[in-house]
């Protein structure tokens, strides 16, 4: 379990909004065959029966696993928001809250047929602990967070001294080479979205995988208050973007998109992440979360890992030992790639 606790109330609150939760089903990445929406006290929460998440299939394929599922499985909130709602769930009635929350979707996924409930993107915590006891719990993955309390200055004394060079050394590189910064809100944003939306798809092009986004749902969130496009633009086009939340104090570093083809001579990503989190600073910001994956880099900058659990309720009839037996083989597998074993 990760020692930081206090930021899941603010880090991930936009997640628990009707206005985030709206724009990812309208954007169709996962398309539902049902959903509705629940309440969690007064924290809306979306369940959806989902027959393929390109996320998911993601952290199956990172794990090395072919298909876990059957057929198709509810989401009580998508695998794709980095929080889950519950986390939201104010005390002194979270554990009750979050339980009863879990308990009817149970009962919808029943309904639906599908063959299991996922709860994914749980941090540490009361909701998590309060849950009825699931058949697997699996740690798919954890969003690195940073305290920026104190400015841009303290937070690169922080670093070690090699890794506070080498932002500085590939900010500068970047920006000698042409580089320039950019946050764009909704309709600027739009005007340079298909440029960003395919460097979001080249990893899935190099790798041979489906694309995790798609333009129209990038388009659809940037409708959410709040949502800002990021960019390091070479000749007015981005050379790396990052779509972007933020929300009471909170900046949400949520899709990425690399022009790798200058990865090692423009330095891009370096020089955005810097840029990005110096105007942070500058606005007041008291977090920047850098969202999933690529762990031991974004450590190297300074932010801290916190593990984010899904547990798993099996509803298949007969298929709950087939599937707890799968879980448990994923969980492993992607604790290993991440090098968070346990």
């Amino acid at each position: 379990m990760n020692t930081i606790t206090d930021p899941g109330t603010v880090c991930g609150r936009v997640f628990a909004t009707e206005s985030w939760q709206d724009a990812w089903l309208a954007g169709g990445v996962e398309p539902s065959a049902a959903h509705v929406r629940l309440r969690a006290g007064g924290v809306p929460v979306t369940l959806q029966l989902v027959a393929h998440s390109p996320l998911w299939r993601g952290y199956e394929g990172d794990a090395g696993l072919p298909p876990v599922w059957d057929g198709p499985v509810a989401y009580l909130s998508t695998v794709y928001a980095v929080s889950n709602p519950l986390n939201q769930v104010p005390a002194p009635e979270t554990a009750r809250v979050a339980a009863g929350t879990v308990t009817e979707a149970l009962e919808t996924a029943q309904e639906w047929g599908a063959e299991a409930l996922v709860v994914p993107n749980l941090e540490p915590g009361p909701a998590l602990e309060a849950l009825p006891p699931p058949d697997a719990l699996v740690r798919l993955d954890a969003t690195c967070r940073l305290r920026l309390a104190d400015g841009m200055d303290a937070y690169l004394e922080r670093l070690a001294t090699a890794h506070r060079g080498r932002l500085r050394r590939y900010h500068r590189r970047g920006a000698q080479a042409g580089l320039t910064y950019h946050d764009r809100d909704v309709t600027e944003a739009g005007q340079v979205l298909p440029a960003f939306a395919r460097l979001t798809r080249q990893p899935a092009e190099r790798h041979g995988t489906p694309p995790l986004y798609s333009e129209a749902a990038l388009r659809a969130l940037l409708e959410v208050p709040g949502t800002r496009l990021l960019s390091a633009d070479l000749d007015g086009r981005p050379a790396a973007g990052l779509l972007s939340f933020e929300q009471d104090g909170c900046l949400i570093l949520w899709a990425a998109g690399i022009d790798y083809t200058l990865l090692k001579t423009h330095f891009p990503y370096y020089f955005l992440i810097y840029e990005a989190i110096e105007a942070a600073a500058a606005r007041g910001c008291r977090w920047v979360d850098f969202g999933r994956g690529n762990l031991e880099f974004k450590q190297r900058l300074g932010f801290q890992p916190v593990d984010l659990w899904s547990p798993v309720y099996a509803l298949a009839p007969g298929r709950r030992a087939h599937y707890a037996e799968r879980l448990a083989e994923m969980h492993r597998r992607i604790g290993d790639f991440l090098g968070r074993p346990g």
